[in-house]
């Protein structure tokens, strides 16, 4: 049961009207029960996993809060958190590490025999080991009581609109919610219904249609330079739109039931900087790794050298989030290769900019920094995108070399497109950035909206609804399910 079906529609109707119609202290055994199905329909088999993963957390986090020293309260955190690390790594990580050190053994011409083992990754285990990780050191800290409602923390570990791919929820967060009465609010049922349409919109209308156009180049054999410079350009926007609609459904999901969560994208590919750019894209995801990598590493530490290294280890832990491949360990360095390189860079950067009077137009040299740092993530998601390093490398050549960039060529690497196909696209990606647009120039383009007359509102509603309808096609679930 994909988010992108009739069948999740219906269960979410059900679940919602069900919410309001029964008393709030039965309304936790509903979600609970809500969550376990649809991640049973989805993943039966790893069941047991996400119940040992909850009781373990439970648990471990009521053990920590009892520990009368500082000392004690941190080697029970640091058990727990290697125990989740344990069945991260195990199901994630263990033939990724197997087999390269296979090829250093065949290398180095050493004796290796450890199996192949053939291991199904759990479905969003990444997600949930991260928001139990964050829920056991925050006790640790003090930030967090532990939750004695086994119940109500069930449901913050498995709570089925944010289970699958995000947003990475806090406990201080996500729990109080769970536990105030929600009363049945017309604008949250309205606002949660409109985003869950945006998602479909972007998921049905951009993402999946750009998938297999996009495949097709980075499956050939023999692509052109043109084509894998046109192709990175076009899985960048389908990235964006796959995972920001899977957020958009998840948030109106959540919303219907009287849940605010975190806001996921803030319009990452109008960032100015690199900088900027992890501050807008999978928020939630950027916060985790500052909060519970990046500070950890930097405490104590004034040198520059040392914070440079702590920015490298911490995108190399993003890397390494997002897959186990050498391809996702690239990317991570690449990012934090671009940050470290544009923070030492910065003040020469700005005399240049100021030496050519580039400063002086504000408007061109902000579209300027957009625009380069557009291309310098587009560069990384050559390796994010390619199945293998060595055709990373190929690619990354392609996409680097001037020819590549020939008007002619990207003109000519348009033909990946069928003429229907690259009608629809070109309107419905004007449709988003029109969005786009009114969201920069106001702070919600729902508020705006809801400003207009009765009549645009609804034949904006329609053309949504309709165009999913009638042009929207689905795919393989979301890019960022498989992690």
């Amino acid at each position: 049961m994909s988010f992108i079906s009739i069948e999740f529609l219906l269960f979410l109707a059900i679940i919602v009207f069900t919410y309001y119609l029964i008393p709030h202290r039965l309304r936790w055994i509903l979600l609970l029960v809500a969550s376990y199905v649809f991640y049973a329909i989805l993943s039966i088999q790893f069941i047991p996993l996400l119940l040992a993963s909850t009781a373990f957390t439970y648990f471990t986090g009521i053990i920590i809060e009892k520990q009368e020293t500082r000392k004690q309260k941190k080697k029970v955190m640091l058990v727990g958190i290697s125990v989740l690390l344990f069945f991260l790594g195990w199901f994630k990580y263990f033939n990724f590490v197997n087999d390269s050190l296979r090829a250093i053994a065949k290398y180095m011409n050493w004796n290796f025999t450890v199996p192949y083992q053939e291991i199904v990754l759990p479905l969003a285990i990444s997600f949930y080991t991260f928001q139990a990780v964050s829920y056991l050191v925050d006790i640790y800290y003090g930030k967090q009581k532990a939750e004695r409602h086994y119940g109500y923390f069930s449901i913050f570990f498995a709570f089925f609109p944010q289970l699958v791919a995000g947003p990475i929820e806090r406990a201080k967060k996500l729990l109080p919610q769970f536990k105030v009465e929600q009363n049945f609010n017309y604008e949250n049922l309205t606002y949660g219904m409109k985003r869950i349409a945006w998602g479909f919109f972007k998921k049905t209308l951009i993402a999946d249609r750009l998938a297999p156009i996009v495949s097709s180049v980075f499956d050939s054999p023999n692509p052109t330079g043109s084509q894998i410079v046109l192709a990175t350009i076009l899985f960048s926007i389908q990235l964006f739109a796959d995972f920001s609609a899977c957020s958009d459904i998840a948030i109106g999901c959540a919303r219907m039931l009287g849940i605010n969560l975190t806001e996921n994208f803030k319009q990452p590919h109008f960032a100015v900087s690199i900088s900027d750019f992890w501050s807008r894209w999978h928020i939630t995801l950027s916060t985790w790794l500052r909060d519970y990598i990046f500070v950890p590493l930097c405490k104590g530490k004034k040198k520059r050298s040392e914070i440079y290294l702590a920015i490298v280890i911490t995108f190399l832990v993003s890397g390494i989030w997002h897959g186990a491949a050498w391809t996702f360990v690239l990317w991570g360095l690449i990012h934090g290769f671009y940050r470290v390189f544009g923070d030492y860079t910065k003040h020469f950067r700005e005399k240049m900019a100021s030496f050519i009077q580039l400063d002086r137009s504000p408007v061109l040299h902000k579209w300027m920094k957009i625009s380069i740092t557009f291309l310098l993530v587009c560069f990384s998601r050559v390796f994010f995108r390619s199945d293998s390093v060595t055709h990373a490398f190929e690619n990354a050549q392609l996409f680097l070399t001037i020819n590549s960039w020939r008007p002619s060529g990207i003109i000519k690497a348009f033909e990946i497109f069928s003429l229907l196909d690259l009608v629809i696209f070109i309107f419905f990606f004007i449709i988003v950035q029109i969005f786009q647009y009114i969201e920069r120039k106001n702070v919600s383009t729902w508020e705006w909206l809801s400003q207009r007359s009765i009549f645009a509102r609804f034949a904006f509603y329609i053309f949504i609804i309709v165009s999913v309808l009638i042009f929207g096609v689905s795919g393989e679930g979301f890019v960022y399910g498989g992690f």
